[in-house]
């Protein structure tokens, strides 16, 4: 796994580390995650921290050829030696595990190791190792199945076991014949099941996030790993704290309108309600409350509405950092305004416009501020609706992958309620791509 330095690796290829405390701690919790990040081309090379004495040397053989099994090569797999059942985090061990990395030239963008929400003691001081060795790296812990304490796990990226993905990780197990009555001690499908449901993915894996400060690249290529298009859209802004949606009053004194946007507001509610495993992130607060500035500077935030009903939705726009404004003509159709060039982008009977923008938070450094508009209630529902299920819309997902702030115009028929996208705005980008 030895590359020149500097990272990220070129070309968008990943250098991925997985730390695991026994051989097949790796294949039971993140086997899946390995598998993909083959398919996609990335660079994974396996580190297993313990050794059984008299049966070291056959689960050695049975890890080369699970890791095999998983498209990592047999160069890529090491061994620290430690005993088992006594794995301390401690500054021997650390320095043992730098020296190995060095030796191998093992520099990873990713580690992958077990989560602290683990009742295994090697398990979790291996997580904890794994942590004290590397820097300016981001982290996925995974957790086992028959030792997760599923009440502390908080997983944020999520892996679908597709059929591929789930013959070479049944594969890899396989290869450990020494270890076959452990393996299957608990089901681990309905498991992996239960992980899936929170993110709309069948049977998957999931793992949580971690990053080191200073390297927020890591955390959005991260991110970027995740089959969950709800996760991949909102772990940039929640991170490890919380988003609160700020809501105005629309159209005053309009009842359809105010029950129409309550229903999308319901929706992105029950999405988080539904994908999000505990703490809760979601706060909420009406726009135009003494306490709306203070919330919008203390952490990322969603607005809705237009600037004329969401006090923080004015600020937003006022500060330059928006590139659209939803415009309603006399027909109700209207479109959105390029508030740089002042170029009108026109809807129609079965063009309704509105647009999704992911921007760096003006009045808190380093949050981020949601904004969801649309120059009809069709076309605003439909922009609420894309927050809750990011996944809904083809090629959304990749604008919001490839940077951070980004901003989409998007076009929806409000018979059909098919969603296309219009435009695209990178960062602060002046020309449409």
């Amino acid at each position: 796994m030895a590359e020149s330095p500097g990272k990220p690796a070129h070309g968008g290829r990943l250098r991925m580390l997985a730390v695991g405390a026994h051989p097949d701690d790796i294949e039971l919790g993140a086997g899946g995650l390995v598998a993909k990040a083959h398919e996609q081309g990335h660079r994974v090379a396996f580190l297993i921290l313990t050794d059984e004495g008299a049966h070291g040397p056959q689960r050695r053989r049975e890890a080369v050829r699970a890791a095999g099994a998983l498209g990592v090569a047999p160069g890529d797999v090491h061994f620290a030696g430690f005993p088992d059942g006594r794995l301390r985090a401690d500054g021997p061990s650390v320095g043992r595990v730098r020296q190995l990395v060095r030796r191998y030239g093992i520099r990873p963008d990713v580690v992958v190791t077990h989560t602290q929400a683990d009742s295994h003691n090697d398990h979790a001081e291996a997580g904890r190792l794994a942590h004290a060795a590397f820097r300016d790296t981001a982290y996925l812990h995974f957790s086992i199945h028959i030792s997760a304490e599923s009440d502390r796990f908080s997983p944020r990226v999520f892996v679908r076991l597709t059929p591929e993905r789930l013959r070479a990780k049944s594969r890899a197990l396989a290869c450990y014949g020494s270890q076959a009555r452990r393996i299957g001690r608990l089901e681990l499908a309905k498991y992996e099941e239960k992980l899936g449901q929170s993110a709309r993915l069948g049977r998957a894996e999931g793992f949580e996030v971690a990053v080191q400060y200073g390297t927020p690249d890591a955390l959005l290529r991260t991110v970027g790993l995740s089959d969950s298009a709800f996760h991949r859209f909102w772990q940039p802004v929640v991170a490890d704290g919380t988003v609160t949606l700020l809501y105005g009053v629309p159209d005053r004194g309009d009842r359809e309108s105010l029950v129409h946007r309550h229903a999308a507001q319901d929706e992105l509610r029950r999405a988080f309600i539904d994908c999000w495993p505990p703490p809760y992130p979601l706060r909420e607060q009406f726009a135009d409350t003494d306490e709306a500035l203070t919330v919008a500077a203390a952490g990322s935030v969603v607005t809705t509405c237009g600037p004329e009903d969401n006090r923080i939705a004015a600020r937003l726009r006022a500060s330059g950092r928006l590139v659209w404004a939803a415009e309603t003509d006399g027909a109700g159709r209207g479109g959105l305004r390029d508030l740089r060039t002042g170029r009108l982008l026109r809807g129609g009977a079965r063009r309704h416009l509105g647009c999704v923008a992911r921007i760096e938070n003006p009045f808190r450094r380093g949050g981020y501020a949601v904004v969801a508009g649309g120059a009809t209630e069709a076309a605003t529902r439909a922009g609420l609706g894309l927050l809750a299920d990011p996944g809904r819309c083809p090629g959304l997902l990749d604008v919001f992958d490839r940077e951070p702030a980004a901003h989409v115009a998007y076009a929806v028929d409000p018979v059909t309620g098919g969603l296309t996208l219009v435009e695209v705005r990178h960062g602060s980008d002046t020309p449409p791509l």
